[in-house]
């Protein structure tokens, strides 16, 4: 039977700790594309897509989410659902409720948020992600997207789009859209880049013109276009990333000082130290320097403290606020707790140390900038508050939540350090 590829997948995800998009590498080409759609939706929406086709996952959510991989393994209701949506997966609902999430995910929301706002969350979280770009700098003329650039993006196998609601060079397709296997990609005209990271980027260069469209809460109803159709020039400022990771918001900052100044982006893993480069490569930035550190020392980069005019602390946190994009996290094989997957260091006692290492390379008059992507006030606000208490040579400029409507879920704030 065809649909057992969705069981195989999904027994080594249960296994493993391997990412879901990695697994998706190992299938066959032929099939990859129906599996990706398939248990992704699934992932996202197990309760909703049983109920759709009248089977039953568990007695309760609370015995469901409680399982362990092996139980989950063998759960027959799942492999039902698979078998289901092989044949008919047209006719599944396109977003799901609170019953699609760990209960003690919910529980965490609704004490932070109340009821309707969390289940407004769900729905959205549970919906499939967008597929966004940025558009490089070096995309358009005069103004505007370079002629043959428009004309591919209106080519029949790609899906529609539409300009970006709070960034000036991004484009959101309004489904799966296969954009990486063409030229303009190859030569680093855009990258793929949720319109939340896009703006985290820019709003730690330009917080006087973005920080009126973060929010006391995240975001769940439709809202007015942001209209920034062009950008200051800031000149050569020094900009420290903290947590690079593989450099989607390195490339978006390098984009927005328009080539100038220098992007110091420092991260512990060296592969993702790597793809930055490579990435940074085919863009054709040449104001980054990629720079790999140990957690637990900084002395390599000592010789730099009081010398940013931006610090950008993109800090390890629970990542509720992307689980429309890897819903994997949220399954059972992996521990659903506070705790960074490799450290014994609650998250936000982690993230404040983070800040207060990063903090002393901010010069006066620079900025601190702090972003997750989660929602929870313990990862958010609250870490925020205990740096400034203990911090009296930085005072809060902006703070607040985007998304998670139409783009993944961030909170970010903006510390000025004084003279």
């Amino acid at each position: 039977m065809k649909s057992n590829i969705l069981s195989e997948v999904f027994a080594e995800l249960c296994e493993s700790q391997t990412h879901f998009d990695s697994l998706l590498s190992r299938v066959n080409p032929s099939q990859k594309s129906k599996v990706a759609v398939l248990l992704g939706a699934f992932l996202r929406r197990p309760a909703t897509i049983a109920t759709h086709f009248g089977i039953e996952l568990a007695p309760s959510a609370e015995e469901f989410w409680s399982a362990s991989f092996i139980r989950m393994k063998k759960n027959q209701g799942i492999h039902q659902c698979f078998e289901a949506l092989w044949d008919k997966w047209e006719t599944i609902p396109n977003e799901g409720s609170v019953e699609d999430f760990p209960v003690e995910f919910i529980q965490k929301l609704e004490k932070d948020w109340g009821v309707e706002k969390t289940k407004a969350m769900a729905r959205l979280l549970s919906q499939d992600p967008l597929t966004t770009i940025r558009f490089h700098r070096r995309a358009y003329e005069n103004g505007a997207l370079k002629p043959e650039i428009e004309a591919w993006l209106k080519e029949k196998d790609h899906p529609k789009s539409r300009a970006g609601n709070y960034t000036p060079n991004a484009r959101i397709f309004r489904g799966f859209a296969r954009v990486q296997r063409n030229d303009w990609f190859e030569k680093g005209y855009f990258e793929i880049q949720d319109e939340g990271s896009q703006f985290m980027s820019l709003y730690s260069l330009y917080p006087e013109l973005f920080a009126g469209r973060l929010k006391d809460a995240p975001q769940t109803e439709k809202f007015a276009q942001t209209d920034v159709s062009s950008l200051p020039d800031l000149g050569p400022i020094t900009v420290v990333d903290a947590c690079s990771g593989a450099g989607g918001k390195t490339l978006a900052l390098a984009d927005g000082l328009k080539g100038k100044g220098r992007i110091y982006a420092y991260d512990v893993y060296e592969r993702k130290v790597r793809s930055l480069k490579q990435r940074a490569e085919r863009a054709q930035e040449r104001n980054i320097q990629g720079v790999l550190v140990t957690p637990a020392d900084y002395s390599s980069i000592q010789k730099f403290e009081n010398t940013a005019d931006v610090v950008l602390v993109d800090a390890p946190c629970s990542g509720y606020g992307v689980l429309r994009r890897n819903p994997d996290t949220k399954w059972p094989r992996k521990p659903f707790d506070e705790k960074k997957r490799d450290s014994e260091i609650p998250l936000p006692e982690l993230q404040l140390k983070v800040l207060e290492a990063y903090s002393k390379y901010v010069k006066p008059e620079g900025r601190l900038v702090f972003g997750v992507c989660t929602f929870l006030k313990e990862e958010s606000l609250e870490p925020v508050q205990a740096f400034l208490k203990n911090h009296s040579e930085f005072e809060l400029q902006s703070e607040g939540y985007l998304g998670p409507y139409d783009t993944d879920g961030f909170f970010m704030a903006s510390l000025k350090k004084r003279k």
